[in-house]
């Protein structure tokens, strides 16, 4: 983007080398704009939503997403431990930056505080409490759905970062798992499905009034039509 001139006269340039058929693409910078066009969030608050969500992609998953291709191409190749060791802090760095800094950001914008998030087990069920008391039209899952992430792997990845990379605090041997090939994959599908799981939650409380969202069937979704979500109107349904 170029300050000062309009769209058609940027330069165009070649971003990355990652496709829309990635399922993080289609559903953190495809999917979700469309569901952001069919909220109340008024403009210019809806565009800043929109793009606080597709940076979270650009600056946070697709860097890690690249990281992660040079961790699947290092396994058959030598190289030094140190620099190894390197692909998998770099990795977790910029992942953790996308999901706690910029998801939070994002939310922000759309009036909710999900800080506590990110907080000890207490000031977690405080700040969840408080949560569902401002905001009573969240879906009832929501709880349990953070709860359930931040025991599986938040948790245990947010004390790798600050205690380890960051104030090497504790001692190697307490992380080895991340730095395994493995690991890497399924700490990176983990990441992004939960932060786009947080977001359609988040932003199915600014949906007009009788209007709702479903998942689709995994059975149902094709490659020509990949969504995950579709709009639904329950009082239609029940007619049926």
């Amino acid at each position: 983007m170029e300050t000062g001139k309009p769209p058609n006269q940027w330069k165009v340039m070649h971003f990355a080398d990652i496709g829309t058929s990635e399922e993080f693409v289609q559903q953190l910078m495809l999917e979700m704009s469309d569901l952001i066009g069919g909220t109340m969030i008024p403009e210019p608050k809806r565009e800043e939503v929109k793009h606080a969500i597709m940076t979270i992609s650009m600056e946070g998953l697709m860097p890690a997403f690249e990281h992660l291709k040079r961790i699947r191409a290092s396994i058959t190749e030598q190289m030094p431990v140190l620099n190894r060791k390197q692909l998998y802090e770099d990795f977790t760095r910029v992942l953790w930056h996308g999901y706690k800094d910029l998801m939070q950001r994002a939310a922000t914008l759309m009036g909710a505080n999900i800080g506590f998030l990110f907080q000890n087990d207490a000031n977690f069920q405080k700040g969840l409490t408080e949560f569902k008391e401002a905001h009573p039209s969240v879906v009832p899952e929501f709880g349990d759905h953070l709860r359930t992430q931040r025991t599986n792997w938040q948790n245990e990845l947010g004390d790798f970062r600050n205690h380890f990379l960051e104030h090497r605090q504790e001692e190697p041997e307490k992380y080895k798992i991340f730095y395994q090939p493995d690991s890497a994959e399924a700490l990176f599908d983990s990441v992004w499905r939960t932060t786009a799981d947080i977001l359609v939650m988040l932003l199915a409380m600014h949906l007009p009034p009788g209007v709702g969202l479903e998942e689709i069937p995994v059975a149902e979704r094709t490659a020509q039509n990949p969504r995950r979500f579709r709009w639904v109107i329950p009082s239609l349904q029940q007619v049926r």
